[in-house]
């Protein structure tokens, strides 16, 4: 197992959010996997984060929750 370091920054608040993820998971989503499918150990605001360059945060402000 290779881990894959990502650095990640809201593109609304900029705040930055450190990532572990296993590269052939990482390479199986950007292949077309389903994100919940290749890596479902990482959270919701996680997986939005790398889906949509928004945080958990930000995007509970602006839709009302991932929940």
């Amino acid at each position: 197992m290779v881990l894959k370091k990502i650095k990640k920054s809201c593109d609304n608040c900029d705040s930055e959010t450190q990532l572990l993820i296993e590269s052939e998971d990482y390479k199986s989503w950007k292949k077309g996997r389903l994100i919940q499918d290749a890596m479902p150990y990482l959270t919701i605001e996680q997986r939005e984060l790398l889906i949509s360059g928004i945080c958990g945060t930000c995007f509970d402000d602006m839709f009302g929750g991932l929940k």
